[in-house]
């Protein structure tokens, strides 16, 4: 995100904010105000920010580039601010109440193995031929990429 970029100010209540987030990841940090959170997004075809508070935070930070949302700014009947986010698509977004667990048992890292390597074979395609030395490292490649995105590793690609 570079040093000019506007910042769009989330000001109107009940109004919807068709954004495209621009990144992965957020920008985090703190200030004398705080911990602050800014989203690179793309509102009305300009790149700006969005200091997101942590309700707001929360609900974006489950998305990555290129997703389009829709953020509507409300408040409770206490005055507190509350951000809801949509995907453009419609589908509305909702909150688990089971709790995440944090690493995978020995079950579902040995499924998610399974259905990596499942779907890095289909991905070479069917042929009676045997695999090559190449189709078997390119398999592999592709089993490892569906592998990290299964148990959850994630990587930052914001430029610093």
């Amino acid at each position: 995100m570079n040093d000019k970029m506007k910042t769009l100010q989330l000001n109107q209540f009940n109004y919807d904010y068709p954004i495209t987030l621009t990144y992965d990841n957020c920008k985090s940090g703190e200030s004398q105000y705080g911990t602050w959170n800014l989203y690179g997004v793309k509102y009305e075809g300009l790149e700006q920010g969005i200091f997101a508070e942590e309700a707001l935070h929360q609900n974006l930070q489950q998305y990555g580039k290129g997703t389009k949302l829709v953020i509507r700014r409300t408040q409770d009947d206490k005055g507190q601010l509350e951000g809801h986010v949509t995907p453009s698509n419609g589908n509305t977004q909702l909150k688990s109440n089971q709790t995440v667990l944090k690493y995978l048992d020995d079950r579902t890292a040995d499924i998610h193995r399974q259905v990596a390597l499942k779907i890095a074979t289909i991905s070479i395609g069917q042929t009676t031929k045997p695999w090559t030395d190449e189709d078997l490292q390119e398999i592999k490649i592709r089993m490892d990429k569906l592998l990290d995105i299964l148990d959850g590793v994630s990587s930052d690609d914001l430029p610093s």
